[in-house]
């Protein structure tokens, strides 16, 4: 497999890595994989949960999409430079950061899909959908 550089990497970042993050990281890999683009999405969260919003994986799964297969992971700050894009859920301390980093950290503002029912959860992951293929129009 190529190795990835910092010039093709994208790592989407929330609070627990069990909702929002892994649907962007899903949404924006399973894109570029039908776009034959060189680029790869990661996800971290600041407090990562123990597992996946199980409303997360089912919507998800009704669109045919897998997400439980990797387990939420910490969000490393030292690590932010490898990425040429840093997309953040409102879940990073920018004032953590270099002022170089501070002004590459993108926020979008989604609701947290974390004890929504699952319309709700599907309303967001649609949302979550059009701000991936936003960015990935925009690369």
């Amino acid at each position: 497999m190529e190795k990835q550089t910092k010039k093709n990497k994208v790592i989407f970042v929330c609070a627990e890595n069990a909702g929002r993050s892994k649907m962007a990281e899903a949404f924006f890999n399973a894109v570029a994989q039908k776009k034959h683009l060189n680029w790869v999405a990661e996800s971290a969260g600041t407090f990562p949960a123990h597992h996946i919003n199980p409303a997360a994986i089912q919507a998800m799964e009704e669109i045919g999409i897998k997400i439980e297969d990797t387990p939420p992971k910490i969000f490393l700050p030292e690590k932010a430079s490898e990425y040429a894009r840093l997309i953040s859920f409102g879940c990073i301390v920018k004032s953590a950061f270099s002022q170089e980093i501070q002004l590459r950290i993108e926020e979008w503002h989604i609701e947290d899909p974390k004890d929504k029912p699952i319309d709700e959860v599907r309303i967001i992951r649609n949302e979550v959908e059009q701000y991936v293929n936003k960015l990935i129009n925009n690369l």
